[in-house]
This record gives structure tokens, C-alpha cells and sequence, in this order.
């Protein structure tokens, strides 16, 4: 197991500009789901550890920011 990456830089004006793993398509799909609830909701991301989802979680927030 890998525990000492160096953190990914989120660019603020494309936040999946470093992403080797086309991320971005899931953020869409996810800005649509949650879009659709007024009055908010949960959202669950689950994997092992070390999978991406803090960088994830990241990149859609800037992205949603945008």
C-alpha cells in the first residue's frame, strides 16, 4: 500500500485538469442527482482506503464552486 503520495493539486479553473482518472463524468452525474434535491440530502462515497475519494470530493466541490 502507497501512504505517501504527494497531495493533487485542484486547479481552481479546472479542477479535473490533473485527473488521470476521467472523474469528471461521475461529478456531472452527481451535480445532477443532487441538484434535484431542494431541501438537501446525504451523499455516500465509499472505497478502500487510499482510493481517491478526499481528491474526489475535492475536485467536485471547486468544480461545484465554479
Amino acid at each position: 500500500m502507497i501512504t505517501n503520495l504527494p497531495e493533487l493539486i485542484v486547479d481552481k479553473k479546472n479542477p479535473f485538469m490533473n485527473c488521470k482518472l476521467s472523474r469528471e463524468g461521475y461529478a456531472n452525474i452527481l451535480t445532477q442527482i443532487v441538484s434535484k434535491y431542494e431541501k438537501g440530502g446525504v451523499v455516500a462515497i465509499n472505497g478502500k482506503w487510499g482510493i481517491g475519494k478526499t481528491t474526489f470530493v475535492r475536485m467536485w466541490k471547486q468544480s461545484l464552486e465554479n
